[in-house]
């Protein structure tokens, strides 16, 4: 049987206040005796406090609300894993909600998790987050009681977040072909309001500019991150003679040409020379590995929570935007072209 403050104060004829006073150990002018009788009692009944009803006094709840775009996406299912690892490891629980990129989604979710008392939100935001205007955001998240940090994404507002550096990722990347002889680089980008997507884009024209090559519109192709509209923009690119190499602005629209061009019997990783972004797991173990600039996994996760905790504890009130410097991954798609080939 489960005994509560009542059945002690009872047994002690107190009052539940008298109780709960001496149980938390609390200032009081209860007599010395009267204390040791309650906690005797409490002992041996085997009280014990209810969990819930004391972090409702701390108003507190050691939960933290996880929101991501896409949880079939294997970059936010690794971004998840991480994040829900270290909370744990602070001692708290991750509440997980999916926003099936819906921004209208994000606002009923995270207005959920706050009225279930969390005492944080991590947000992943959605391709549709960054297609409302500015002072709509931020009025948005001016009314929210909780923290609220930004994760994989930067932005103007007056909130925190933590964030690969893009720019830095596609210069990386792109110079990666550049330097193996490739001068006409196909570059799929996501659509303009997509979350990193302007910035993946400024990488890819900033490494062109530092290298002497001009930017052409023709090798230039959007996507929206998916493996289908890969699929879609293959032909399109194949169909270009000139072009050597292609830099994605993620694996999937990779995986989506890769796909195209088997079931066309093309043979691509002869043709084109490839890198993508995220390190997605399957980059490593198709046919021909795929170099691919990694973001940093576990670095942004560490950094996340820490910002957290420290806003919780009151360590931290002013707005922070953390850029973690971006690797990138060698391995097979990446083939040098001669002079006699330029």
């Amino acid at each position: 049987m489960n005994y509560t403050m009542k059945d002690v104060a009872q047994r002690a004829h107190v009052s539940v206040s008298s109780v709960s006073l001496v149980l938390n150990n609390k200032p009081s002018r209860i007599p010395r005796e009267t204390k040791e009788r309650i906690k005797k009692i409490a002992k041996e009944l085997n009280y014990k406090p209810n969990s819930a009803a004391v972090l409702l006094s701390k108003q507190v709840s050691y939960n933290i609300g996880l929101i991501v775009p896409d949880i079939t996406n294997p970059f936010f299912a690794l971004l998840t894993r991480a994040i829900d690892e270290r909370l744990r490891a602070s001692g708290y629980s991750t509440l997980f909600a999916d926003s099936d990129n819906s921004f209208k989604r994000e606002v009923e979710i995270i207005n959920d998790m706050i009225s279930h008392g969390v005492d944080g939100i991590l947000l992943v935001p959605s391709n549709e987050f960054f297609y409302q205007a500015s002072n709509k955001l931020q009025k948005l998240i001016n009314g929210f009681d909780k923290p609220l940090i930004l994760l994989n994404a930067s932005s103007n507002l007056n909130v925190s977040s933590v964030n690969f550096d893009n720019v830095l990722g596609a210069i990386m990347a792109t110079e990666e072909l550049i330097n193996h002889g490739h001068r006409n680089i196909a570059f799929i980008k996501g659509k303009d309001h997509f979350v990193n997507a302007p910035e993946r884009y400024q990488g890819y024209k900033d490494a062109l500019k530092k290298n002497n090559l001009s930017l052409n519109p023709k090798y230039v192709f959007e996507g929206d991150y998916t493996i289908q509209s890969g699929y879609l923009v293959a032909p399109k690119i194949f169909n270009q003679d000139d072009i050597t190499a292609i830099l994605s602005s993620n694996d999937l629209m990779l995986f989506g040409i890769i796909k195209w061009a088997k079931e066309h019997q093309k043979n691509v990783f002869k043709r084109f020379s490839m890198v993508g972004f995220d390190n997605n797991p399957y980059t490593e173990i198709i046919e021909v590995p795929l170099t691919t600039i990694d973001q940093e996994i576990g670095k942004m996760a560490d950094q996340t929570i820490n910002l957290l905790l420290g806003i919780l504890r009151k360590e931290e009130e002013k707005r922070q935007q953390i850029v973690i410097k971006p690797r990138i991954i060698r391995r097979n798609s990446v083939k040098t072209r001669s002079n006699t080939e330029i």
